[in-house]
C-alpha cells in the first residue's frame, strides 16, 4: 500500500487534493516520511490540508484539516469506541492495547481557500500504551476523523509534548525560525 492509499484510508482524500510537499525528517529520534495534500496541490500554510507521517511504511500521525464537519459530536462512550476502532484499524502494530485515559474538548481550525478562518469543536481521546507514550484520536462533529497519532512523547520536566510536531505548520515555521514559539504542552521546535 502506497502513502496515498494509507491515508486514503483513514480519511477520504477530496479530489482536487494534489502533493502539496513531501519531506523526510526526524520524529522521536527516527527518520519518518512526510505527504502534504492541499486543494490543486498549492502548499498554503495553515490552508485547508491534510498530512500524513510515516515511519517504516506505517503511518504514525495523521491531520485531516480539509473542511469543517457538520452535525454533532458522538456521545462521550461512542467517541471512545470509535477512537479505539480506528487507532486499531490504522496501525495495529501500535494501536491495539492502549489504556484509555480521557476525552478532552478542543477546537481545531484552518484558513479556507477564500483566506477566512474555519474553527469547529473536536473530541481529542488520549490513551497510554505499553511503551510509556501515548496515542490519541480527534474526532469532529460525527465522528469524523480528524486526527491519529502513535507514540507520541512527553516531556515530564518541561511540561510539554516531546514528539516533533511535523503536521503543525506554526510548530513548522518556529522550527525553521520563521514563527514563534508555541506554548506549552506544544512541543518546542
Amino acid at each position: 500500500m502506497d502513502y496515498l492509499e494509507m491515508i486514503n484510508y483513514a480519511v477520504t482524500i477530496p479530489e482536487d487534493y494534489k502533493i502539496a510537499e513531501e519531506d523526510d525528517q526526524v520524529r522521536n529520534g527516527v527518520m519518518v516520511h512526510i505527504v502534504r495534500l492541499q486543494p490543486a496541490g498549492e502548499f498554503v500554510i495553515n490552508g485547508p490540508r491534510i498530512i500524513g507521517i510515516f515511519e517504516n511504511d506505517a503511518l504514525v500521525s495523521l491531520k485531516d484539516l480539509s473542511e469543517v464537519p457538520s452535525g454533532a459530536l458522538l456521545d462521550e462512550d461512542v467517541a471512545v469506541e470509535k477512537a479505539e476502532q480506528v487507532l486499531a484499524a490504522i496501525n495495529p502494530e501500535y494501536g491495539n492495547g492502549e489504556m484509555f485515559l480521557r476525552v478532552d474538548y478542543q477546537e481545531r481550525e484552518f484558513f479556507d481557500e477564500e483566506g477566512e478562518l474555519q474553527y469547529f469543536p473536536v473530541q481529542w481521546i488520549k490513551f497510554a500504551g505499553y511503551s510509556g507514550n501515548y496515542a490519541w484520536a480527534t474526532l469532529g462533529s460525527g465522528g469524523k476523523l480528524i486526527e491519529v497519532e502513535y507514540e507520541s512523547e512527553w516531556d515530564y520536566f518541561r511540561g510539554r509534548r516531546k514528539t516533533e510536531m511535523w503536521d503543525n505548520d506554526d510548530w513548522v515555521q518556529a522550527y525553521y525560525g520563521q514563527g514563534p514559539q508555541l506554548a506549552s504542552p506544544n512541543a518546542l521546535a
